[in-house]
This record gives structure tokens, sequence and C-alpha cells, in this order.
């Protein structure tokens, strides 16, 4: 326990003297008689015998509240701040074919809804870094900026829903990258201008991760512009392509007939071109599984060593003494007006 206010019990003193004033009077005299021999002989009542007590109730009423206004405290919570880690956008497809069913387990889901329990998981595991969340169709769109209150951004990402107007359906992950790229470069420069402040916070590195189910079909930038921009800011790109399960060919050999991948799509080639460029990795996503496997690689290729500022809080106590001596004062008070009454 701790006093927040340790100088309020300069108020004790008062009650000292008081105390002291009360023994000084307590030997005297009230009335003067000739002879006391007489009352000797009557025993002391109850209300008598408790008749001292009034003082002394009085005495730790007003020190309870003395002590309360004191604020006790105890230590509620020990706490870290982070002061450095990373920050990491989330770029997730919510364009029409991320309503596709995709492998679940022993059934099916959506793509999106799938989609969505990986990256909260993802998040969830990433207490001391920055986290933002950006979505894309035909338009690019930061639905979370970049922050270390992870709660808010956990509700956006439940909160996912595909695209449903037909005239902003499309897939942009050309300009949904450079968005990505350029909130991270503001939050670099934001976060380093106040790094002398008590809330300093350093980016040890920048990292955006792709994930869509489309080719680049519409929007301003090309997927190459963004992941060169990206490179320029020195942000590292990982891409994740959700697909089918690949289709099989069969070729001959010498050996015989073997079954191959058929050749990846357009899209697949340039998302993996993107992550190269960046020094990322590409990776695809046939169903719920491999997602996670996908986002749990990234999860342990971004480390870093976090360092944190530690800090107590402390909740206050002073309500239970101030109540007793309320209490205490409201008892004395009704005490002598009534059953310890004095005359005069």
């Amino acid at each position: 326990m701790r006093l927040a206010l340790p100088w309020a019990l300069l108020l004790l003193l008062p009650l000292l003297k008081m105390v002291l004033d009360h023994f000084r009077k307590s030997g005297g005299a009230a009335v003067r008689f000739s002879s006391l021999a007489s009352f000797k002989k009557v025993p002391p009542t109850l209300r008598l015998r408790f008749m001292p007590l009034l003082f002394w109730l009085q005495a730790l009423a007003l020190a309870l509240l003395v002590f309360a206004c004191a604020k006790p405290q105890l230590k509620d919570l020990t706490q870290g701040i982070p002061k450095e880690g990373i920050a990491i956008e989330l770029v997730v497809d919510i364009s029409s074919s991320m309503d596709i069913s995709m492998p679940f387990r022993d059934s099916t889901m959506s793509r999106m809804e799938v989609t969505k329990q990986v990256v909260e998981q993802f998040a969830a595991e990433r207490p001391n870094d920055l986290l933002g969340l950006i979505t894309f169709a035909r338009y690019a769109d930061t639905v979370c900026p970049l922050t270390l209150g992870h709660d808010s951004l956990l509700y956006f990402i439940r909160d996912l829903e595909i695209e449903s107007r037909p005239n902003e359906d499309g897939t942009a992950f050309g300009d949904a990258v450079t968005l990505a790229a350029a909130r991270l470069k503001t939050a670099e420069e934001r976060y380093a201008a106040a790094e002398g402040e008590s809330l300093g916070y350093e980016i040890k590195s920048k990292v955006i991760i792709l994930l869509t189910d489309g080719n680049n079909n519409c929007g301003r930038h090309l997927p190459m512009e963004g992941a060169a921009l990206a490179k320029h800011w020195d942000i590292r790109l990982h891409t994740i392509a959700i697909t089918d399960p690949p289709e099989m060919k069969t070729i001959q050999t010498p050996e015989g007939p073997v079954q191959i991948e058929q050749e990846p799509l357009v899209q697949e080639r340039i998302l993996e071109k993107m992550a190269e460029t960046t020094g990322g990795i590409y990776r695809r996503a046939t169903d719920d599984a491999s997602l996670r496997d996908i986002y749990e690689e990234i999860n342990a290729m971004e480390t870093s060593e976090i360092e944190t500022e530690r800090y107590h809080t402390y909740k206050d106590v002073f309500q239970p003494f101030a109540a007793v001596g309320l209490l205490l004062l409201v008892g004395h008070a009704a005490l002598t007006t009534t059953w310890l009454r004095r005359i005069p």
C-alpha cells in the first residue's frame, strides 16, 4: 500500500493536540463538592461506563478521515509499454470472388470467412506491433489505421464484409499495396518525431501482408509500382494468393507418364514477383490449413527484440476508510444527543 497524498497526514497534528488536551483535562474536577464519600457507594451505571468512549469514537473517526484524505492505494497492475516493434499493414481482398467456398476442415466456408478467422488469429499473436487493416475491391480503403490498441482492430476484422455494390467490385491490389506503403511511411515519420517524448515508439521494420484471390484488373497503380514503392521505403511485402487446388497435367517421360501442376496463373506470377522485389515471400493457399500455415510462417519470420517500458497502475482504496469514519461520526452524533447526552 502507498499514500498518494502523504502530506495530508499533517492533519493528524491537530488531532494529536486534541488527545493531549483530553488527558490534561481528565484529571481535573468539573464541579467542586464538599465530600464524595456518599457517591462512591453508588455503583456506576452502564451509561456512565460508556461515556468516556465518546471521545475515542470521535478521535478514531477523525483519524480514519485524515487517512482517507491521504488517498491510500494498492498496486493494481504492472504493464509494459512496447518501445519498439514491427509495423504491419494487413491488406485483405473483399471483392465478390471472396464469396467462393473453399475447404474448411471437414466442410466448406467462404474464402472471406476463413480469411477473417486466420487474420484475426495472426493479429492476436502480435501484441507489441503496430497493426493496421486495409481492404480493397475496386478501391482501396483504410479500415483501421496503424495502432497498438488491437481491440479495435480485431473488431474491424470480425466485421469485414464482401463488397456488394457491382459498381465498386473489382480487384485493385496495386492501389492497396501503394496505400499500405504510404501509411507505413507516414507512421514511421510520426513515431520518429515522437521518439523523444514519453510515447516514443521505434519501428524496427515495416511489413505488408497482401491477401487476394483475383487478378489486378482496375485501379490507378500497377502492382509492380506498389512493390517498387515498398522497396524504395524499405518495406517488405509478403503476398498470398487464395486459389483452387492446382490442376494437374500428364506428361510423357522416358520412365512413363508423370503428373505435374499446370503453369501458375498470371496473377500468381505477378504476386511472386512483387514479393521477390521487396525480399518477401509468395505463398498459395487452397484451404484453411494452408492459409494458417502461411500466416504462421510469416509470424515466425517477422520477429524483433521488443524493448518495453514497465509501469505500475494503482487502485484507490480510501473509500472504506472514509465510509467507516463517517459512520463513526454519525454514531457519535447520535449517542451524544440521545443515550449518552451530557447536561450541560
